[in-house]
């Protein structure tokens, strides 16, 4: 038998949220007029999905379906944060899509299925399974993003993210195909390790070839430069919720798949990846933050903080290339990771409720001048956001980047560290601008309603959240030292696990 039926317990997440997916989709014959009542059960279903999830975490030390995906801390850390940040960008949704002929339930059904792909890429040791992780992730990005068909902008997002993505997919297919070649045939991440440990000093081109376009194709995922250029313009014309979502769990995903492609099948010819990350980390931070500072749109502004970030969580993959800290770099990337999350949808919502109030159809930074006066609150949680993205003390950011700064630095990696900090130093510039249009400007215009309760609860949670851990990063870094370590145990091959 191909696998166990133990293994289906490895995948009781994303099981529920197949069915969770039916369901929305069934539901919506008959609450077409109610998107509520879609919105409520896509929650609760998610809801019952994380208890499963943690219910279910369980270590499976030689990992499930043969060894093409793994079950252990560090995946079932991430699965519980991509769906927690499902879960966010659900519970701002229904404020954005007001309009009652929208369909609700092709969206929540998107963006469940959506969510099976990041947690399968985050889970795969196998280039089988990272390819569809890959795919099924990809595939309803690109029509999450063009859902606002009556705007222009929108359609014109999901068209350059689909003709890129599909460009992506190929250089990453055609990588996996040399990759797959060299090493006799192998797909498996710990037998592709050993085949590639035989070659020694003989490494044919053609394998180094691969890895070179698998990156490309990893790379273009998380935004990093100079695969970035689609970034900015799907994030400004996607829906915001979208670009909430996608500016946070995609990048987590491809991160994920990174680390253990690089430490479990590639740490033999970490001589060669490694100097070609480190030249794509620095410029990769570099460029999103020199862009961003001249932004006047904050969705595009986000969108090269965004890049920025992903220059910094790099850091993370070229540390855990040193086997040694491992799992201090992995687990140091879940905890930026968690505190990336609350701190970008948190940042989104206030951008809806902005938006709205505001009712010109566009982000412009101006249209926070003032906020501070009428709406002291919502001023206050931008405030947080802006200085935990900046890196600031007390926060959640801080300790984020000093945590993979810390790794990083171990792994000898000091100058990048450098270049990071000062980074941080200019990121700090158009964060802060932000801040001083809130407080020390006047309002340029009236301020229109900004009533959401659900969103304002969502606001709250995040910039709370930001804070807790900030004061006491102790208890979530925990959790992420008993993920990270996990990565630090080689999987087994398949020929270990058909021994069990």
């Amino acid at each position: 038998m191909f696998f166990n039926l133990s293994d289906l317990f490895a995948i009781a997440p994303e099981i529920c949220l197949l069915v969770l997916a039916a369901v929305v989709l069934k539901t919506e014959l008959f609450f077409t007029r109610k998107p509520t009542a879609l919105q409520g059960i896509t929650m609760a279903g998610l809801l019952v999905t994380m208890g499963v999830t943690v219910m279910t975490a369980s270590e499976f030390p030689t990992g499930a379906f043969n060894g093409m995906i793994a079950a252990d801390g560090f995946t079932l850390f991430l699965k519980v944060v991509l769906l927690g940040v499902a879960l966010l960008t659900t519970l701002m949704s229904r404020e954005y899509f007001d309009d009652a002929a929208f369909r609700h339930g092709e969206y929540y059904a998107l963006l469940l299925l959506t969510t099976i792909g990041m947690m399968t890429l985050a889970a795969a040791t196998d280039l089988v399974t990272l390819f569809l992780g890959v795919e099924t992730m990809s595939v309803g990005l690109y029509v999450l993003a063009g859902l606002r068909h009556d705007r222009p902008r929108s359609s014109e997002a999901s068209l350059k993210y689909l003709l890129l993505g599909a460009f992506a997919s190929g250089f990453l297919l055609y990588g996996m195909a040399l990759l797959y070649g060299s090493t006799g045939g192998k797909t498996n991440f710990a037998e592709i390790a050993a085949a590639i440990s035989r070659f020694g000093d003989e490494t044919p081109k053609v394998l180094l070839a691969g890895v070179g376009l698998i990156l490309i194709g990893l790379l273009f995922k998380v935004a990093a430069f100079p695969f970035h250029f689609w970034s900015p313009d799907v994030y400004q014309g996607s829906p915001t919720p979208v670009t909430a979502f996608m500016s946070a769990g995609p990048k987590a995903a491809a991160i994920a798949a990174t680390i253990r492609l690089m430490g479990w099948a590639l740490p033999d010819l970490a001589a060669v990846w490694g100097p070609l990350l480190w030249v794509v980390a620095a410029l990769t931070m570099t460029v999103g933050n020199i862009i961003a500072i001249s932004q006047k749109d904050i969705k595009r502004m986000l969108a090269y903080s965004s890049i920025s970030h992903a220059g910094y969580l790099l850091l993370a993959v070229l540390a855990a290339g040193d086997q040694s800290i491992r799992d201090l770099a992995a687990s140091g990337m879940l905890f930026y990771l968690a505190a990336y999350y609350l701190m970008n949808l948190g940042a989104f919502a206030v951008a809806i409720l902005v938006n709205r109030a505001r009712d010109n159809g566009d982000y412009h930074l101006d249209d926070y001048q003032g906020m501070a006066a009428q709406k002291p609150m919502y001023a206050l949680a931008m405030t947080v956001f802006m200085i935990s993205l900046a890196g600031i003390p007390p926060t959640a950011g801080f300790f984020g980047k000093l945590f993979v700064f810390s790794a990083a630095i171990k792994a000898g990696y000091v100058w990048l560290v450098a270049i990071a900090v000062l980074n941080s130093v200019v990121s700090a510039f158009y964060y802060l601008r932000i801040v001083v249009l809130m407080y020390m400007k006047p309002q340029t215009s009236p301020a229109g309603s900004m009533r959401s309760p659900a969103t304002a609860v969502l606001i709250g949670f995040c910039a709370v959240a930001i804070v807790v851990l900030g004061l006491i990063p102790g208890g979530i870094r925990n959790l992420a030292n008993s993920g990270g370590s996990s990565v630090a145990i080689p999987p087994p091959t398949v020929a270990e696990v058909s021994t069990k």
